[in-house]
């Protein structure tokens, strides 16, 4: 125990003399926090630039283009008079869906015919295609009631058909956030020992004990990470009402697990390297793919199996399903226990890569590698 307080007490007159490792564990969590709050804010994506392709030219079909153009989501930003525009302006980034209106569609409403009014839309960048396609839906469904009786929709999505709302977002956006800064942190506390040819000293403080090694000196970035992801999530429900329905003290209980987990993904990846710079590079690696394959934007059961084990090592999937459950859910607390259990075992892969980091803390040929 002496050891442990002793290695405390050095890792933090070390961050005390260094701002900027103090500024990026104090401010950039929240910096990056209150980036991801802020994006997500207004619930959904409003005014979303849209084209159409008037092919019938006629009253009603004007009078359809205004109902779609008035929805909140939809902003009619060109009018076009071939389909070919539009397929150019969606690569390009400039629209996010094309409306097609077909040539026959007034002589076939008067000819009680079923006109199909076709919707184009990409759906890679999070939300905007179904979002689109939702409001011009309930324009078509709004119209059809007053005048129209026989349209139908013909969607056709170009990819990532799965729809994610602004909660689950927040929720998930910060658990990334923190996440890179737990392995990162991680990485550089225990590498930079290595870089400075200081470990021998780092094992001696500790009273030789590795494990006192390692735990005094993380536990300080663990009530620090601990703490701002506990005040991110209560600044985001209080002062933004965002709902949460569970229980607060397991989902804290989580939120312990996943900074440590991410910890000993970081104190194994300095184990197995036992080089700042390489570390730093599988730590990056490791977390910037957190978002992608945590099945947050897109659901983990369908991905190919490689992506689906990749996968479950980041604790970020786990807590996902975790805080969403008992925030947005109100799901009991035995059914996610599972979740915390994963998480848990994820962080094994690190302590059980103690031995080695002490094998190597001794060898003095891995010292000041750059």
């Amino acid at each position: 125990m002496k050891g442990f307080i002793n290695v405390f007490k050095r890792e933090f007159n070390i961050i005390r003399h260094k701002p900027f490792i103090l500024f990026i564990t104090l401010v950039y969590p929240l910096f990056f926090t209150l980036i991801i709050i802020w994006t997500f804010i207004s619930g959904t994506a409003i005014n979303l630039p849209t084209a159409v392709l008037d092919e019938n030219n006629s009253d009603v079909s004007r009078a359809l283009i205004r109902t779609v153009n008035s929805t909140r989501t939809v902003n009619i930003k060109y009018k076009l008079s071939n389909i070919k525009e539009g397929y150019d302006l969606i690569r390009n980034g400039k629209i996010y869906a094309l409306l097609v209106i077909p040539r026959d569609f007034k002589s076939d409403l008067n000819m009680s015919k079923q006109p199909k009014i076709v919707c184009y839309y990409n759906n890679q960048m999070i939300l905007t295609g179904g979002l689109i396609s939702k409001d011009i839906q309930a324009a078509i469904s709004g119209l059809t009631k007053s005048n129209i009786n026989l349209i139908s929709i013909d969607e056709r999505v170009k990819s990532n058909p799965y729809l994610n709302y602004s909660y689950f977002l927040t929720y998930a956006g910060i658990a990334h956030v923190f996440q890179v800064f737990a392995v990162l942190l991680s990485v550089w506390s225990i590498g930079i020992e290595f870089r400075q040819g200081s470990t021998k000293e780092w094992l001696h403080t500790a009273d030789n004990s590795i494990v006192s090694a390692v735990f005094g000196k993380l536990s300080l970035y663990f009530l620090i990470l601990t703490i701002l992801i506990t005040c991110s999530y209560i600044f985001y429900v209080v002062f933004c009402t965002a709902p949460f329905e569970g229980s607060i003290f397991y989902t804290f209980i989580g939120a312990c697990a996943f900074i440590f987990a991410y910890q000993m993904m970081g104190l194994l990846f300095i184990a197995l390297l036992a080089n700042l710079r390489f570390a730093f590079s599988l730590g990056s690696v490791y977390v910037s793919l957190g978002f992608t394959f945590a099945g947050m934007t897109y659901p983990a059961f369908a991905m190919p199996l490689a992506a689906r084990i990749y996968s479950s090592f980041l604790p970020v999937r786990p807590f996902v399903n975790l805080i969403v459950n008992q925030a947005l859910r109100d799901i009991p607390v035995i059914y996610d226990i599972k979740y915390l259990v994963w998480i848990l075992t994820i962080s094994l892969l690190g302590v059980s890569s103690l031995p080695l980091l002490k094998k190597k803390v001794l060898n003095e040929e891995l010292w000041y590698q750059i």
